[in-house]
């Protein structure tokens, strides 16, 4: 027991040395990433790109991005098999975990703040919960893939993304495979059977894997969900007379949200969601002026509302502290005792 305190105080310090490791590269690629994008660019060119937007057609384009949302937490409602809840509900929890994620200086915060929420204030089983939020990702992956191979055929462009498009269908196969595996595991595997938290995991993952009508029909939704984002994309080109085709829209802001979140970064993914999205319109001949205008405003289209959100409704939610959330599983495992009992 001497030890605990020493050993207590080394491991804080760790994990405060890991976060601020973290915060230190995210800082440093936004900030190397932006610079990368704005170098050398003509201001007065990006200021006229500015200029003539229509606001009425961008105005369209936020509505159908938020559209797009809402059709993508009905897929996600769509995953929840023996548990009831609300399209209305799983939007308001999807918002506010990506709008938490979108100010979070470590982008962990989407999946975690949906999970306290879904287990905590929804009173949804954690494996099922987890199960869901997993496959939604799966789905999304085979989705995009699928959108990639066809564009590959149809785009001459695309053939400067060959590896990107191989490397993506290998991520997609990788992610089915571990999704047949743990549903295989939770009666196969003796080791999975022995930790309750994982076998809880694996056999929700094995019913929904049954639901094959249900996979099917969210994996169409996830195409339809992208597409739609990426006409909401072609729209805001539209309104500032960017001339780019809507499936080249889709493209680009795929590659840009894939790039923005899987590469570290400040808060919001500054400079790296500029970066991927000047580079990427670049390939398609787009001056880097025009692109680096668009990026802008494309950021602000797709990482305000749910932003925004989460201002609004993570306060009701109760969680905005330690202390609060705290409180909610304090509370919520003496309710569960007196169930018991």
């Amino acid at each position: 027991m001497v030890f605990d305190k020493p050993f207590s105080v080394s491991v804080v310090m760790n994990r405060r040395l890991i976060l601020a490791g973290k915060l230190g590269l995210g800082l440093a690629a936004s900030i190397g990433l932006g610079w990368l994008a704005a170098r050398g660019l003509d201001w007065g060119l990006v200021q006229d790109s500015f200029a003539n937007v229509s606001v009425s057609i961008l105005t369209l384009g936020v509505v159908v991005f938020v559209c797009s949302t809402y059709l993508r937490a009905y897929r996600w409602q769509l995953l929840f098999v023996d548990e009831t809840i609300s399209t209305n509900r799983l939007f308001i929890i999807q918002n506010v975990g990506i709008g938490l994620n979108n100010v979070m200086p470590i982008r962990v915060a989407s999946e975690a703040t949906q999970l306290a929420i879904l287990t905590l204030r929804d009173r949804i089983r954690p494996s099922t919960a987890l199960a869901t939020l997993g496959m939604e990702r799966v789905i999304d992956v085979v989705a995009s893939t699928l959108i990639m191979a066809v564009a590959f055929f149809l785009i001459p462009e695309m053939d400067s993304f060959t590896l990107y498009v191989w490397g993506a269908v290998g991520f997609t196969i990788v992610s089915v495979g571990l999704v047949r595996l743990l549903a295989w595991g939770s009666t196969g595997v003796q080791a999975i059977r022995r930790i309750p938290a994982l076998a809880a995991f694996a056999d929700a993952v094995r019913e929904l894997e049954k639901q094959k009508a249900r996979l099917t029909l969210s994996t169409a939704l996830s195409v339809i969900y992208w597409l739609l984002v990426g006409i909401s994309a072609w729209i805001i080109a539209h309104a500032m007379n960017l001339d780019i085709s809507p499936m080249t829209a889709t493209l680009v802001i795929m590659g840009t949200i894939f790039f923005a979140t899987a590469v570290p970064a400040a808060p919001s993914a500054i400079g790296t969601f500029e970066f991927a999205m000047v580079y990427v319109l670049e390939i398609f001949g787009v001056s880097r002026e025009a692109g680096f205008g668009f990026a802008i405003i494309t950021h602000a289209v797709f990482f305000l509302p749910p932003t925004i959100m989460a201002a609004v409704f993570l306060p009701r939610e109760g969680l905005t502290t330690a202390g609060r959330l705290r409180d909610i599983v304090t509370n919520r495992r003496a309710q569960n005792d007196a169930g018991a009992a």
